[in-house]
């Protein structure tokens, strides 16, 4: 199966450097073990936190959050991938490969 890949669109704030403080420790959390629904709980909760009205902080939160949709992302379409080689896996071990069934499952809406 081959997966689209695309180019993110560049954010304005990509350049700053606390943005990318907040990029660079969600993906450093994320190597030390982290998964992705522990950074996606903390970045939850950072941005449930109100503004102080220092820009700083804002966009490192910013930063952080949009990593975690990355990464986020990511798992999830390893999840997709995984699930469609354990379906086609399964249909083969059934015999049921080139079945009607099988054939509408994994079309592609």
């Amino acid at each position: 199966m081959t997966m689209p890949t695309y180019t993110p669109p560049t954010s304005p704030y990509a350049r700053d450097p606390f943005y990318a403080m907040g990029a660079a420790d969600a993906y450093d959390e994320h190597k030390a073990g982290l998964n992705v629904h522990e950074l996606k709980r903390r970045a939850d909760e950072m941005l449930d936190v109100p503004s102080t009205g220092r820009d700083s902080t804002d966009l490192y939160v910013c930063g952080y959050a949009n990593a975690v949709i990355g990464l986020l992302n990511t798992h999830i379409a390893q999840t997709n991938a995984q699930a469609d080689v354990a379906q086609t896996w399964l249909a083969r071990k059934q015999g049921r490969e080139t079945s009607t069934l099988h054939q509408r499952h994994r079309a592609h809406r």
